[in-house]
């Protein structure tokens, strides 16, 4: 008998729960695949974001990407009126990034809470909804 062999006779359970917590954590990594965020620029010049109007798929994080010398922040506009507030950010450091869940289809404009001149907006889109969409106009054009 070699000396793994050996160790485990002596040891069985050790090797067993090493091989399980890496089947788990390869489950678990899988199970948690993150989906690569959209990413908005911030520039100091207008139009400020780049791209002003970001059009972005469902189930998509949303990336700001803070390059300027200055802190920003994001704020849907909603979260100053009667509407829902989808999403509002501290000042963000400069090169540094303000990362947000995704967002439920729809238009969000938003702007910096620091300098309010500084205005965007996300569009989410539901990429199931428009392909079916046109998939039902294409057979209607037949």
């Amino acid at each position: 008998m070699n000396r793994w062999q050996a160790f485990l006779a002596r040891w069985p359970i050790p090797p067993l729960l090493a091989a399980s917590a890496l089947c788990l954590t390869g489950h678990a990594a899988a199970a948690n695949l993150m989906v690569a965020p959209a990413d908005i620029i911030l520039e100091s010049t207008s139009p400020y974001y780049q791209p002003a109007v970001a059009v972005v798929p469902a189930g998509t994080p949303i990336r700001w990407l803070n390059l300027t010398g200055s802190p920003h922040s994001v704020r849907h506009d909603g979260c100053a009126t009667e509407e829902s507030c989808a999403f509002e950010s501290i000042a963000a450091p400069p090169d540094s990034s303000i990362l947000i869940a995704p967002l439920a289809p729809g238009r969000y404009r938003y702007h910096c809470e620091l300098h309010p001149v500084m205005r965007g907006t996300v569009v989410v889109i539901d990429q199931t909804a428009q392909a079916e969409g046109n998939m039902a106009a294409s057979e209607a054009s037949r």
